[in-house]
């Protein structure tokens, strides 16, 4: 390959947040003049054929239910994005010739493509395996409709030359199912647009005067799943009354304006890396999200790039993101009272804030970039190519 660019193709599922990490990882990619990239976002420009198959792969019982998870439903619907990536990798080759090295985000775009990856030096990324997110489930009918995927999931990463998982929780899991596929692991966290957010805001939050609220931010579209009702309760609880205030920003229909507790106000439609999203960001003091499912969660990353401390949960990957007393405070999901406590220490403590969130910033500037995210993928490709 010498003399010529590295032709790689990014296939990326599109759906939910990993389109966001889809975006990042092309703007990653171009700090390699080495690297010719394509990319593939298999929620974009569905056909016709391909509207077919996912309507034939949906039908019978829904994931999430009992007679799913004899029908292996969740397999079924997750299959349509691997069967929706073979065809599009067939297509794109025959106009534009043969990639050198294809990479997969996330394990479900792979799962059709067993065959062309044994080709192909193939990179499967992942945020989070089939098994670990069964166990979100008590042991039982829901936890068993992951069992067909994480059978693919094994082939998949067999057949892969290199897993970038983006946290430890997920490439330990990897490590333990397959133990010989250990050294084709690499951890990769999600990296985050660092000069969106202005270092100069925490000097900023510093200078504001005492009888100022401070302001807690939660930012999440599936409100439930990230805690958003447990925060609620918790602001009732805290009675901060002036000296706070709460800022909810999600489109999710469950939320009740009228029901909100005093000092919390809803935002609607706000768009990430607009203006007003940035507004947020600078104007808060805290970000809380007390998530109960998170694999990953970029938005703590962000948290982190606008020099806030963060309250998380000790699930999966939160802990890596956020670190217990150094750049901001975990809470068992759920817990309401640890909750509340959390509040208060971040509420009550201006010192405590602005040492939390200049660690946050600091770490993030080390280890969260987008340009030394790209650093470390664009040589882990042109290793899986020389391979």
């Amino acid at each position: 390959m010498t003399g010529r660019r590295l032709r790689v193709l990014f296939v990326n599922t599109g759906i939910m947040g990993h389109g966001t990490a889809a975006r990042l990882i092309a703007d990653a990619v171009r700090v390699d003049p080495a690297i010719e990239a394509a990319h593939v976002d298999l929620s974009a420009g569905i056909g016709v054929a391909e509207r077919i198959v996912r309507r034939v792969l949906a039908l019978g019982p829904r994931p999430g239910t009992r007679a799913g998870a004899a029908t292996a439903a969740r397999f079924r619907h997750e299959l349509d994005s691997g069967i929706r990536a073979a065809r599009r990798i067939r297509a794109l080759e025959r106009r534009e010739g043969r990639f050198d090295v294809i990479h997969f985000h996330t394990q479900a775009a792979a799962w059709a493509s067993l065959r062309r990856m044994r080709q192909t030096p193939s990179i499967v990324s992942i945020d989070a395996t089939q098994h670990l997110l069964s166990l979100n489930h008590a042991p039982g009918p829901l936890r068993r409709d992951y069992v067909a995927g994480a059978a693919r999931d094994r082939r998949a990463f067999a057949a892969a030359a290199a897993i970038v998982a983006t946290s430890r929780w997920a490439a330990s899991d990897v490590a333990r199912d397959q133990p010989a596929l250990a050294s084709r692991l690499r951890v990769l966290p999600y990296p985050v647009r660092v000069e969106n957010f202005d270092a100069a805001w925490i000097d900023e939050r510093r200078e504001r005067g005492a009888d100022e609220p401070v302001r807690v931010l939660f930012i999440g579209g599936l409100f439930g799943e990230k805690g958003g009702p447990e925060l609620l309760d918790a602001w009732r609880a805290a009675a901060f009354g002036a000296r706070a205030e709460l800022v909810i920003v999600t489109d999710s229909a469950a939320v009740d304006e009228a029901a909100l507790p005093a000092g919390v106000t809803l935002r609607r439609g706000v768009r990430a890396y607009t203006p007003e999203w940035r507004e947020l960001w600078r104007r808060a003091d805290v970000f809380a999200m007390p998530t109960r499912v998170d694999a990953f969660g970029i938005v703590y990353q962000e948290a982190a790039a606008a020099g806030l401390p963060s309250i998380g949960t000790t699930i999966n990957a939160v802990p890596e993101l956020v670190i217990e007393g150094e750049t901001g405070v975990l809470v068992p999901p759920g817990d309401v009272p640890s909750l509340v406590a959390a509040l208060r220490r971040l509420v009550d403590d201006a010192a405590l804030r602005h040492a939390m969130g200049t660690a946050a910033r600091r770490r993030i500037e080390a280890e969260g970039s987008v340009e030394a995210y790209g650093r470390a993928l664009t040589a882990l490709i042109r290793e899986v190519a020389r391979g």
